[in-house]
């Protein structure tokens, strides 16, 4: 019964008391949302100006600036550029990934910009690749974290942890790298 304990339960009712509402309204009440105090942060409003990746073509991506940027994607701080690597090559044990021969000397920047990103996030293509063994050993030397994925998810997840707020930096390698 409102208003009075239950045995079956430890919580008691609370009967609201309103002259203004009418006798069958009295579980509704005025749900008017106060103003946000300086200390909270919307969630669900994106910055206009982070970049994120809006659409993996085969051969690229294109970004929420209307930019589409062809070949494998590198985004820091922000900013986007196209990542100068080889592309798939032929050898005799099958199709070499061109994480598979990614040079160090192309990640140097991740060493130098500020602030320094927390964690690189690294999309192969369609499918998941390993990174070469020398940018492996320099991106553990700086401190950077290393997260691998297929392109589409890789993205995904740039997208939202730079959303948060996060510190993140993306390399990409377009969907249509398929090895």
């Amino acid at each position: 019964m409102l208003g009075h304990r239950s045995t079956r339960s430890s919580c008691a009712a609370v009967r609201f008391k309103s002259s203004s509402r009418p006798p069958n309204d009295a579980h509704q009440y005025d749900m008017k949302a106060p103003e946000l105090d300086a200390g909270f942060a919307n969630v669900y409003q994106v910055d206009p100006n982070q970049i994120n990746v809006t659409e993996i073509l085969t051969t690229g991506f294109r970004l929420n600036n209307g930019q589409a940027i062809y070949g494998p994607l590198f985004i820091v701080n922000n900013t986007p550029f196209v990542l100068k690597i080889p592309p798939p090559m032929p050898s005799k044990a099958g199709i070499i990934h061109p994480l598979q021969k990614l040079d160090p000397q192309a990640l140097r920047v991740l060493n130098v910009v500020k602030p320094k990103p927390e964690l690189l996030v690294v999309g192969g293509g369609a499918n998941i690749s390993q990174l070469s063994a020398e940018a492996k050993n320099y991106l553990t030397s700086i401190g950077l974290q290393v997260e691998l994925a297929n392109t589409k998810n890789a993205s995904s997840t740039f997208n939202t942890l730079a959303q948060e707020g996060r510190n993140v930096a993306l390399l990409a390698i377009p969907s249509g790298v398929c090895i």
